[in-house]
């Protein structure tokens, strides 16, 4: 058997810190599997930095026992998937339909707007207002203006973890997207070679002729005046060479080589890395050969620019033992002299394994680049300066990962980093945020509030716990990696979360202001990465939470008290459940050990006899059955799913037909009528759900990237399912087993959105509400409108035969009935509000180009547009404030005298909602 090695160089990893606003102090390396494995073979200071410890808890689950994930696992588990694709119509199961949460964007702290970590991207050659960008694990996205919005463009590709991006200059419609980031992060399974579109984005074409099996894209790039060779380099997996567009290719150098980089003319190239030193070609790339290179040092990761203004000059950045050191040379790289960088340089040098960079501006030769947590930049050619200072207010998140160059513009660059992506159209004196439109959060929990089920927070990666109330773009309510959240079901005001390592914060007011609760909490012990919290069933204001001993608290986390002694000898306690019918039993997790207590946590005894040798990712009491209890496991090569019907004393594979690949989390499903054994499965390739306890699964596929879903929640109030995914943010799907009616055609133009041709694409809400007083709201959905104005939307509580009004909603606009009661047929129905104004009850439509509209700007929502939504309106204007905003009518981001005159010609005519007499709105 083959096997794809987690490559680790000890001198590549050292790091000291990460997340924004957050502390740059080491963290004790509190949760390792393998103590002994090759994880572990890196210097202590790495070990215990945070963007490895990340990290490490990421993939370390999915190589344990092993040193190594198996070859080609990924390219198996999707092969696996694919096969079990089929119409869940005829199985009997409803297409479930996913529609994105966001955050779209998110939100902290000075950096504003937040999206995740881009690692790569590039302009068009000769349109400028379209940009690619490749986010670590979300994809292509593409933007058409300038990057004020984005559009994935590889959602369904075999994958979404992005490397580097290159575009032919000689035909900017061909794109190539190397897909998996280089091994800084210490693995990158999900690589699947090169993507490559010929049609702008609109299709790809995977290829992997020739190259790795798993692959790891640090620079792509495209040789000068003949666009169908390109060089690539592939980290440890060494330099790759195409002589045809992409289509097959060649490994010309082995080793570890971290750049590449053409001469204008493409006659000569260069590649540098720890597993080759510098080497040079003069045949384009068709050969290489050991250069000279005097002055420059051998680092375990380096990367250069050659200036395409001046082909002489080169710069370097090269990082070992916790330094970078940064070289130029002018004469073609013969010999290089160390430059002195500014006071502050060498204290963002210990994580440079992770983020570092070098480039030239190709205007100027002058103007250099560096990214380690800030940019460093020259206009001189010799003394830099700090321009995104991250840590001391700048706006520009820290941990750069590249830069890229307007195509004709010199002083316009584009800065990618953790935080997202910023423009700066001045050389760096500053930027602009361009998140705006971004979903690409990597959550690892997520949790939705019992009381008010459309507010859902979540831990995520580098970007803190996010929040958000139901709208599309979220808030930070705390920093650092975010965890595990836990609401106390009993009382609103009291909400837990966690930073990494079991860092427990806690709301007093039901989110206003949240502070540390980690009073009683051993500072000595292990703690998980993700460290459970859990609630009591039924005595408010008890929570649970685990390190190397389970503790509890009986007053809100307020104080904690270790209630069992070590239940795994030093490893962390990773997972916990507690039975909602006999509060006695509980389960703990800690690696591939599971432990039972049937006196509330104080004495345990474990009960792993028949289980596989992985890492458990969740456990869960079935809630209305104690002896009923499941595990899902990481890994690879096993069954990832078991139940025990006597409460652990036996256990039984419920695998069935799922892939062979990591399952992350599993939800009992009690809402479908008749099927008790009906459960959710979140994995690394998507979410399966099953009816019949596991012999057969099914892929909920209808909206869904092909990305990491890390965690499943359920609201039994409106019935949404919601999954976290690791890369593309959160996304939920309205689940009824029973069969829905659908509006299968559903156009309405919003008047601000509309510009008499097209409409800015939103997402409205529509209700289906019964054609007598006291009219009740029946069902309700999201339905997003292209630019067509044209959507679908599906119920599940409405039927066929018996009329509705169909009433849209919207953020800013004027809430419109339909003229009369509308029949579903044959579970179908189709209406147009936009061809006539008495579609809409009172004939309450606006008309404009021949089209009849929606009013736009009831922006307080109070069924009338009047003086106050102006004011509203007007206030926002003069404080500049931008974004997917209420008082943005016109769709773009700003709030503006545009949207001032829409609500003033509405507000004078008293535009109201029209409703059928003896409707009493909820509202009121």
């Amino acid at each position: 058997m083959k096997y794809t090695i987690l490559r680790i160089i000890p001198l590549l990893f050292l790091l000291n810190f990460n997340l924004s606003a957050q502390t740059r102090t080491p963290i004790k390396s509190s949760d390792e599997l393998m103590p002994n494995s090759i994880f572990s073979q890196v210097p202590d200071e790495i070990r215990n930095s945070k963007p490895y410890l990340r990290y490490r808890w990421f993939y370390e689950q999915r190589a344990f026992p092993n040193d190594y994930i198996p070859e080609d696992a990924y390219k198996n588990s999707l092969e696996q998937r694919d096969a079990l694709r089929s119409d869940m119509q005829i199985k009997g199961i409803p297409s479930f339909n996913w529609v994105s949460k966001g955050p779209t964007p998110g939100f902290y702290s000075s950096y504003g707007n937040i999206s995740s970590r881009i690692v790569t991207g590039a302009y068009h050659t000769e349109n400028p207002n379209i940009i690619y960008i490749g986010p670590a694990n979300g994809g292509v996205w593409k933007s058409t203006d300038a990057g004020t919005t984005w559009i994935p463009k590889t959602d369904n590709e075999s994958s979404l973890a992005m490397g580097a991006i290159a575009i032919d200059p000689i035909n900017p419609e061909i794109i190539y997207a190397g897909t998996g980031e280089a091994t800084y992060s210490v693995a990158s399974y999900y690589g699947r070679g090169l993507l490559k579109s010929t049609n702008g984005g609109g299709t790809w074409v995977n290829i992997t002729a020739g190259l790795p099996s798993s692959t790891y894209f640090s620079r792509l790039k495209i040789r000068p005046n003949n666009s169908t060779q390109l060089l690539a380099a592939l980290g440890t997996s060494g330099l790759y060479r195409s002589t045809n567009s992409g289509l097959n290719w060649t490994q010309i150098l082995s080793g570890r080589v971290d750049d590449v980089v053409f001469s204008p003319t493409g006659d000569t190239a260069f590649a540098v890395g720890s597993g080759i030193g510098i080497m040079r070609s003069v045949n384009g790339g068709a050969a290489f050969s050991t250069y000279g290179a005097t002055g420059l040092s051998v680092g375990s990761r380096t990367h250069f620019d050659l200036a395409k203004s001046n082909s002489s000059i080169m710069w370097a950045a090269v990082y070992l033992s916790s330094a970078v050191t940064v070289f130029k040379s002018t004469n073609y790289g013969v010999n290089w002299n160390t430059i002195t960088m500014p006071t502050g340089f060498s204290d963002q040098a210990g994580q440079a394994w992770y983020d570092l960079y070098c480039v030239i501006n190709p205007e100027n030769a002058n103007k250099v680049y560096i990214g380690t947590i800030d940019v460093y930049s020259t206009s001189d050619g010799n003394t830099f300066t700090n321009i995104t200072n991250g840590y001391s207010g700048g706006g520009v998140h820290v941990d750069q990962h590249y830069l890229f160059f307007h195509p004709t513009i010199e002083n316009t660059i584009i800065s990618c980093n953790d935080g997202g992506i910023w423009r700066s159209t001045n050389n760096g004196t500053s930027f602009t945020n361009l998140n705006q439109s971004l979903t690409l959060t990597q959550f690892y929990r997520i949790a939705a509030s019992p009381f008010l089920p459309s507010r859902i927070l979540g831990g995520t990666q580098d970007n803190g716990t996010q929040k958000t109330d139901s709208t599309l773009n979220w808030a930070a309510a705390y920093g650092g990696d975010g965890g595990e959240v836990c609401f106390n079901p009993l009382n609103s005001n009291y909400i837990l979360g966690e930073t990494q390592n079991n860092g427990i914060f806690r709301t007093t007011n039901g989110g206003v202001s949240w502070s540390s609760a980690t009073s009683g909490l051993s500072t000595t012990e292990n703690r998980a990465w993700v460290a459970p919290i859990i609630h009591h069933p039924t005595i408010s204001g008890t929570f649970y939470t685990a390190r190397e001993r389970v503790y509890k608290s009986t007053n809100n986390a307020g104080v904690w008290t270790a209630i069992s002694n070590n239940l795994n000898g030093t490893s962390a306690i990773r997972e916990l459940a507690q039975s909602k019918t006999n509060p006695n039993i509980m389960f703990a997790t800690s690696g591939s050990q599971v432990f039972k207590s049937t006196d509330e946590g104080i004495n345990w005894t474990n009960v792993s006899a028949g289980l596989p040798g992985r890492t458990i990712t969740s456990v869960y009491v079935h809630p209305s059955d104690a002896n009923q209890v499941f595990l899902t496991f990481s890994g690879f090569g096993t069954s990832k799913v078991y139940k025990s019907i006597n409460g652990g004393t036996a256990w039984a594979s419920i695998q069935g037909n799922l892939p062979d690949t990591p399952v992350n989390d599993l939800l009992i499903f009690t809402d479908n009528n008749g099927y008790p054994n009906t459960y959710f499965a979140a994995t690394d390739v998507g979410v399966f759900v099953t009816e019949n306890n596991g012999t057969n699964w099914f892929e909920i596929t209808t909206g869904l990237p092909n990305t990491v879903i890390m965690h499943l929640d359920y609201s039994p109030l409106n019935k949404m399912l919601r999954a976290g995914t690791h890369g593309r943010g959160v996304y939920e799907a309205f689940v009824d087993f029973n069969l829905p009616v659908e509006l299968t055609s559903f156009t309405a133009l919003i008047e601000g959105l509309y510009n008499g041709t097209e409409m800015v694409s939103d997402t409205v809400t529509v209700e289906l509400r019964n054609t007598s007083v006291p009219y009740s709201l029946i069902d309700q959905t999201k339905i997003f409108l292209n630019n067509n104005g044209q959507g679908t939307g599906k119920f599940y509580n409405a039927e066929n035969g018996t009329p509705y009004y169909i009433v849209l909603k919207h953020r800013n606009a004027l809430e419109t009935w339909s003229s009369t009661g509308q029949l579903f047929t044959n579970n179908a129905l189709a209406y147009d509000f936009t061809t006539a104004n008495n579609k809409a009850y009172g004939n309450n439509l606006v008309l404009k180009n021949s089209k009849w509209c929606i009013y736009s700007g009831d922006v307080n929502q109070d069924a009338v547009i009047s003086a106050a939504d102006l004011n509203l309106i007007f206030i926002d204007n003069i404080f500049g404030v931008t974004g997917y905003i209420p008082t943005d009518l016109n769709g773009d981001v700003f709030t503006e005298i545009e949207d001032i005159n829409t609500v003033f010609v509405n507000s004078v005519f008293s535009i109201y909602s029209k409703r059928p007499p003896g409707f009493l709105s909820e509202n009121k």
